[in-house]
C-alpha cells in the first residue's frame, strides 16, 4: 500500500509541476503583478499541485494564489473583496473562490477574519505559524512543569489569553485585528500539545 506522501509525491508530475508554475508566471506578468508577490504565488501553486495534481482551470488557480498571499495578517487593513479580486481579474467569483478554499484546507492555511469579516490567510510553513506554534509549546511545557510542582493546573482560556496577548503586544507578530479569532487558535493548539504532553508523561510512568 501506497504511503500518504508517496500519494502526494505522485500527485503531479515534476513537468506538469514546472509547466503550471511557468504559466503562472507569464499570467502574472501580463497582468503587472509585482514580483515578490509572483514569488509567494508561484511557490504556492508549486505545492498545491504537487499535493493536489493538475487542477482542471490554471488561471482561477493563478488568481487564487496570488490572492491568498496578498491577504498575508501583516497586510491588514486590506478591504480588496473577494468580489473585487474576481472582477479585476476577470474571472467568476465561485472559481477564485473554490480555488482559495481548496488551497487554505489542502495546505493548512490558518484563516483570521477582521471586524469586517474580511479573511487573511497565515502559512503554515511561515512566520506566523512558526511563532505562534513556538510560544504555545513552550507555554504548555511550562504550564505543565507548573503543575507537577504546585499541584495547580493553570486553565487553558487564562493560558490561551496569556498567550495571545504576547503574540499581539509584545512579540507583535499578528496584528490585534485578529485578537478574537487567534483565542480560538490558540486554544485548540494548547489541547492538542497538552494531550501530547500528557500521553508522554503517561508512556513515561510519570504522575502529577
Amino acid at each position: 500500500m501506497e504511503s500518504h506522501e508517496e500519494n502526494i509525491r505522485l500527485a503531479a508530475s515534476p513537468q506538469v509541476i514546472v509547466n503550471l508554475v511557468r504559466e503562472g508566471h507569464q499570467y502574472f506578468i501580463e497582468n503587472q503583478i509585482d514580483e515578490s508577490y509572483q514569488t509567494m504565488a508561484l511557490d504556492l501553486i508549486r505545492r498545491y499541485v504537487s499535493h493536489e495534481g493538475k487542477p482542471r482551470e490554471s488561471d482561477p488557480l493563478y488568481a487564487a494564489s496570488l490572492y491568498i498571499v496578498t491577504r498575508h495578517p501583516w497586510s491588514h487593513p486590506n478591504p480588496l473583496t473577494k468580489t473585487e479580486f474576481a472582477a479585476k481579474f476577470r474571472m467568476k467569483e465561485t472559481s477564485l473562490e473554490w480555488y482559495a478554499d481548496s488551497i487554505v484546507e489542502k495546505l493548512g492555511f490558518l484563516t483570521l477574519h477582521d471586524q469586517s469579516q474580511l479573511p487573511f490567510y497565515a502559512d503554515p510553513q511561515g512566520t506566523i505559524s512558526s511563532v505562534i506554534d513556538s510560544i504555545v509549546s513552550g507555554s504548555v511545557g511550562e504550564a505543565v512543569v507548573h503543575s507537577i510542582v504546585t499541584g495547580s493546573i493553570l486553565s487553558t482560556n487564562a493560558l490561551a489569553e496569556k498567550i495571545v496577548d504576547r503574540l499581539c503586544s509584545i512579540v507583535k507578530i499578528v496584528p490585534r485585528a485578529f485578537e478574537r479569532e487567534l483565542l480560538s487558535i490558540v486554544q485548540h493548539k494548547i489541547d492538542k500539545e497538552s494531550q501530547r504532553l500528557l500521553k508522554q508523561l503517561e508512556q513515561q510512568d510519570f504522575r502529577y
